[in-house]
């Protein structure tokens, strides 16, 4: 393995000299056949006279792997439906994105369908309703668990519930990050309260243990155990395949009872705002479009992803971005839940919400929450991609020549500039209603997405259109195929350069970034990114107060964050991660 290059070179040189080396004799088999194609992007890419925009970019990359011999671009193609892949192969064929993304109705993609089918066959699954139990395909009448089944119908079956309940016996329970793994008994999938009760009570008369999920984002042993009851807030296609369809613009079905989503009545704490019962399986781009459509109020804040329910996001106290923000837990005005005998409780005393709200699943089966809305507010976004060390800047102490040199090239350090860039960060970071700054390993350039709220209306955009919400799915594709694929691997080898995969990842990534001012609807300007559920992730997260300066009360101390922040940097370009770096998502 070559000495690494990351302290000496950006991005581009970096690009060329990967071209440079797939180039030479030696690769001459590994060019034609493994990447073919891949070496002329580069070239593009580099080339000062040739325009590669993002499209360009992405439907290069996977030009390269559909003409290779490898055959990840076949197996990623084979698990979405006939009209996604013919899409998809228009598009790498070079049609024009908006007239491929006109029409774009995702259903449930093939591999999803395939997925399901073998379920069934291989599972015992049952639905109970009101009209009694239903078999599904796979099961008979002297199937044992039908038997059992039958009982566990017969307990939750009541003549008045209006109730559906979808159980599945030993089905294979995993996180979405795919490190946390285990088998319940029993997985239930409940649509109304009372069916919540049906099952909490069925488990106390057995003796077990009742644990719930959503989209399963949780890198840490939150969920259930081996041989007890997990409650699935979302049917289990939706909360297991990839890819998903959930931020896609078709049509939503019916929402269930544990779905629904009213303004109620009830005193906000602040004048003008409403009070919003919503489900728990409720997911956010269920509340999205409510928000929008209704455009009367708005949540305030939330995380990106829209496929994560209310509940799931709600449990475990997730945030959003601004100083001025809190969690989302800091909303709440009610919890509804069922307790462990099965009753169903209500909370509204603001000290008992202090514990309740962000209870990590541990009071019992949250149902529905009410949350307080502000009025609708329009999003002025204005994205920036500039120079890394002029976004975050360096904190004091550290000397630029402990910096990487790729990420101090072409860049003004006068003591002037760095004094702005301070201003600039510190202006962002303590003043602008939403603040977020993302970088990807070994770029150059930091992605700056802070902006402010206003109440005119006008100009208002939906974001992103159906174009954009395209191209964010042929972006995971592409993330994907490079992901899975072992060509990197064998790049890394071919040009003998450890940064090679992670380079190409993260500019493949900045690219799909956007970069141009415009005015949304703040929940859209929330998800600014779609289908990201797509691309499955490791996750860590620190989180750290903002404590003021020495001697200076009411002047936040912004040393320790950038300090934070460039620590994490630095360990990427460490010598000792030469051939394998730390981190492929952005910090």
């Amino acid at each position: 393995m070559a000495p690494s290059l990351s302290w000496e070179a950006p991005v581009d040189t970096r690009i060329q000299l990967i071209a440079e080396r797939l180039a030479s004799d030696i690769n001459q088999e590994f060019r034609q056949k493994r990447v073919p194609g891949l070496r002329r992007l580069l070239n593009d890419y580099i080339a000062p006279d040739v325009d590669v925009d993002d499209v360009v970019f992405h439907r290069g990359l996977l030009q390269v792997f559909k003409q290779s011999e490898d055959q990840t671009y076949e197996h990623i193609l084979g698990q979405h439906t006939p009209d996604e892949q013919r899409r998809i192969e228009a598009f790498v064929a070079g049609e024009d994105p908006d007239k491929v993304s006109k029409g774009f109705v995702m259903g449930p993609s093939l591999g999803c369908r395939q997925e399901l089918e073998k379920m069934l066959n291989s599972q015992s699954v049952v639905h109970i309703s009101n009209a009694g139990p239903t078999a599904i395909k796979g099961l008979s009448k002297d199937d044992w668990f039908h038997r059992a089944v039958q009982k566990l119908a017969e307990f939750f079956h009541h003549d008045d519930d209006k109730h559906t309940i979808t159980i599945y016996q030993d089905a294979e329970f995993q996180n979405w990050g795919l490190n946390i793994s285990n088998k319940p008994q029993f997985t239930c999938v409940p649509t109304t309260t009372k069916g919540v009760q049906r099952i909490v009570e069925y488990a106390v008369k057995h003796d077990m243990r009742v644990r719930c999920s959503g989209y399963r984002h949780s890198w840490s042993p939150i969920f259930g155990q081996n041989g007890q009851i997990l409650i699935s807030m979302l049917n289990i296609p939706t909360a297991t395949k990839l890819p998903n369809i959930a931020s896609l613009p078709f049509p939503e079905s019916a929402p269930t009872e544990l779905e629904s989503i009213e303004i109620t009545s009830g005193k906000p704490l602040k004048e003008g705002n409403s009070l919003v019962r919503v489900g728990c399986a409720t997911t956010n781009e269920r509340l999205r479009r409510w928000c929008v459509e209704n455009n009367k109020v708005t949540i305030p804040l939330n995380v990106i992803m829209v496929e994560i329910t209310l509940g799931g996001s709600n449990a475990p106290i997730c945030h959003g971005a601004g100083r001025r923000n809190q969690t989302l837990s800091d909303l709440v005005r009610k919890i509804e839940y069922v307790d462990a005998h099965g009753k169903l409780q209500t909370i509204d005393n603001m000290d008992h919400l202090r514990a309740a709200s962000g209870c990590f699943g541990l009071m019992g089966v949250v149902t529905h929450i009410t949350l307080e809305f502000p009025p609708m507010t329009y999003a002025e976004l204005a994205p920036l991609k500039m120079p890394m060390i002029q976004a975050v800047p360096p904190p004091p102490g550290l000397s630029d020549d402990k910096i990487p040199k790729a990420l101090l090239e072409g860049v003004d350090r006068s003591d002037k500039q760095k004094q702005k860039d301070q201003q600039d960060f510190e202006r962002r970071a303590m003043d602008d209603y939403y603040a977020e700054w993302f970088w990807f390993p070994f770029s150059d350039y930091a992605w700056v997405n802070t902006w402010n709220d206003v109440a005119d209306p006008s100009g208002v955009q939906d974001f992103p259109d159906h174009l954009h919400i395209f191209l964010s799915f042929v972006q995971t594709v592409t993330m994907n195929v490079l992901q899975n694929t072992p060509l990197l691997n064998e790049l890394i080898q071919a040009v003998d350069l450890a940064e090679a995969a992670v380079t190409l990842i993260s500019r493949a990534a900045m690219f799909a970034l956007p970069a141009k001012p415009l005015k949304t609807y703040l929940p859209d300007a929330l998800h600014f990114q779609r289908a990201i559920q797509n691309v499955r992730v490791r996750d860590i997260e620190i989180e750290m107060p903002l404590v003021a300066q020495v001697g200076k009360p009411n002047k936040i101390d912004f040393a320790i964050v950038q300090r934070a922040w460039w620590d994490a940097i630095l360990k990427v370009y460490e010598p000792k991660h030469q051939e394998n770096c730390p981190m492929r998502m952005p910090l």
